[in-house]
């Protein structure tokens, strides 16, 4: 119904935002990365999604169009609603929480306040397909090499969550080195 709301920002709150448009008072429910970027007096856009069930009417603003995508995404798995979506993409920046997903990396997402072992492994299994966009080629799936790879789960055996192994390894060069040579490299930009 609402695509995007543009105004100023009148008040600012916890977890929501009130953007004046034309003399009326828009209150949207937003994430903390939203609400970071949202400064009082400032003139913004936000895209919007309006949800409506019994109990009554929220109307929920999200930065870009890739954050209110995610949180559709996230709504479509069984048990997730929109207070546990919106749990997800302020527990973690959006790159991360895609990777966590893609990755299956339950443990990380299990530490975002208000997601459980299941719901998170629900999500994990529900959306692995579906978010490999947003992890912004840093799972490295199609453009790694097997030495990367190697070093990545490596990693993970030294203690390192799976997301934070690819994205410790993401960034190396890793034609014509050794998973070895990955992991020397990871660890010593990890200081």
């Amino acid at each position: 119904m609402f695509s995007f709301i543009s105004g100023t920002v009148a008040v600012k709150g916890d977890g929501s935002v009130v953007i004046e448009n034309n003399g009326i008072g828009y209150e949207l429910s937003v994430s903390s990365y939203t609400q970071d970027k949202c400064e009082a007096g400032a003139k913004i856009s936000l895209f919007c999604h309006l949800n409506v069930k019994e109990d009554g009417v929220c109307l929920y603003g999200f930065w870009d169009s890739t954050e209110k995508q995610m949180f559709l995404k996230l709504v479509t798995v069984s048990g997730v609603g929109p207070k546990v979506a919106f749990a997800a993409l302020s527990g973690l920046p959006l790159n991360e929480l895609a990777l966590a997903i893609l990755t299956g990396d339950i443990k990380t997402l299990s530490r975002i306040k208000g997601l459980g072992k299941k719901t998170a492994e629900r999500i994990s299994l529900e959306l692995r397909e579906k978010v490999a966009a947003y992890a912004g080629g840093a799972a490295g799936a199609d453009n790694t090499s097997r030495a990367a790879e190697e070093a990545a789960e490596a990693l993970t055996y030294l203690g390192f969550s799976r997301a934070d192994a690819v994205l410790m390894t993401k960034d190396i060069d890793s034609k014509n080195k050794s998973a070895e040579q990955i992991i020397s490299e990871a660890l010593r930009g990890k200081r």
